[in-house]
């Protein structure tokens, strides 16, 4: 069966079958124990017998016929008093078959209709006996609606539980049939605390993830399209025209610095793929983030004096992070190259080192035109360049720094940026050794 809603009703109808059954069996296995010695019901019903035979003795059969009209009123069944051989002392018949023991002598015995002899125990010096017939209650036939009024109120407590349980489930089954066909805002939205709800919102995370990778995936590719469609319409002419051309010098170096901008963007698109590796493969030692830093400033420093800036490196005192070399090498060398090609010239490119407790802190500050504010969150997305600021003309592609960031969340770090007033300040946080251990 796979319908936890027929599953659940089913279970709650056997539940109250399995206890009707077990309470029935302990029902007839106490009724063929009877009294036992001291229990309080034996005493009562010694007392009762006591008290019908002193009204037989004191004032005959009306007597006693009126004491047992009276417990008839009160009490269920049939009363009943006989002497030792079984004659009923008010109308004389014979009910001997009412004192013989029940099958094996297993307890009281039943009569034909059902009914069940309920006789105590004969004790010394007693004459008389006395005798209640009486219906079990699961033996009438009135009881049989109650039954069936408790059978629907457990089936109904029991479809209202399978459906709490079955349509959330459903409709997160819906939800996950609608995002498996392309609808990648399909979210389930429940609001419930239990499991299901736990499920549920776990679901629409996970589709939240799924969705944004989807979409900058596709960006990505539209951006790589793009990036590739003007070198290559430019070396498609280049071509013919040096094909054409007496002199094809020219069109041989326009093809030279065409071919030099699709290996820079092969080679960022390359570091890009790599940084979003799985991060179990990655090749982790311990890295002294000063002598990292020192090392990729002074391969940078004739890029720097081109550019007619110079590196400046402000290091506290030595620390080290848990980390891949090369990635976390070339995210800092992105952030550096991007500064220096934005700083002014004459102006410092500032590289400075903190050294936490929990972590290292590399802020890298060109005094350049900074970027607008509102465009801060953007500049480490792919391609990502501002008109007018940092621009094509700057020699940038828009990879350094999507490179450098998801090289930092590889390493469960962080990059930020501000606007320094004047330039850019880009901040690259990491967990240092004994934190990331």
């Amino acid at each position: 069966m796979r319908s936890i809603f027929a599953r659940v009703v089913l279970w709650s109808l056997g539940t109250f079958a399995l206890s009707l059954v077990a309470y029935w069996a302990l029902t007839r296995t106490l009724e063929r124990r009877g009294p036992g010695e001291g229990d309080p019901i034996r005493g009562i019903i010694e007392m009762v017998e006591d008290d019908l035979s002193r009204a037989y003795e004191e004032g005959g059969s009306g007597r006693l016929a009126e004491q047992l009209r009276k417990l008839d009123s009160y009490l269920p069944g049939e009363h009943l008093l006989t002497d030792e051989k079984g004659r009923d002392l008010i109308s004389g018949a014979d009910r001997s078959d009412l004192l013989k023991p029940g099958s094996h002598h297993s307890g009281p015995p039943r009569l034909a209709d059902g009914r069940i002899v309920l006789i105590p125990p004969r004790g010394n010096g007693r004459r008389y006996r006395f005798v209640t017939l009486i219906r079990p209650w699961f033996d009438r036939p009135n009881i049989l609606p109650y039954y069936g009024a408790v059978v629907l109120v457990i089936a109904g407590m029991g479809a209202v539980l399978a459906m709490h349980l079955a349509v959330p489930l459903r409709q997160l089954r819906r939800v996950m049939d609608r995002f498996g066909q392309g609808d990648l805002a399909a979210r389930s939205g429940s609001t419930r605390r239990d499991e299901i709800g736990e499920l549920s919102r776990s679901f629409d995370k996970m589709a939240g993830r799924i969705e944004t990778l989807l979409v900058a995936e596709r960006r990505l590719l539209q951006d790589v399209s793009h990036e590739l469609r003007s070198p290559l319409t430019r070396l498609d002419v280049a071509v013919e025209l040096a094909i054409t051309s007496d002199d094809p010098g020219p069109s041989l170096a326009r093809i030279r610095r065409d071919i030099d901008r699709l290996t820079v963007l092969v080679n960022e698109l390359l570091q890009l793929t790599r940084a979003e590796g799985d991060p179990a493969v990655l090749d982790l030692e311990e890295i002294r983030m000063d002598e990292l830093s020192q090392g990729l400033l002074d391969d940078c420093e004739v890029e720097a004096q081109t550019k007619g800036c110079r590196l400046v490196l402000h290091a506290e005192k030595s620390c080290s992070v848990l980390g891949e070399r090369e990635l976390l090498r070339r995210a800092v060398e992105n952030v550096v190259r991007n500064a220096i090609r934005h700083a002014p010239e004459s102006t410092p490119v500032e590289v400075n080192l903190e050294a936490g407790a929990e972590s290292v802190r590399i802020t890298v500050r060109d005094h350049g035109p900074g970027v607008p504010e509102e465009l801060l969150p953007n500049i480490f997305e792919p391609f990502f360049r501002v008109e007018g600021h940092r621009s094509r003309s700057s020699g940038g592609i828009g990879l350094g720094l999507a490179i450098a960031r998801r090289a930092v969340a590889l390493h469960h770090g962080r990059i930020t940026a501000r606007n320094a007033a004047p330039g850019l300040a880009v901040t690259i946080d990491l967990p240092t050794t004994s934190a990331g251990r």
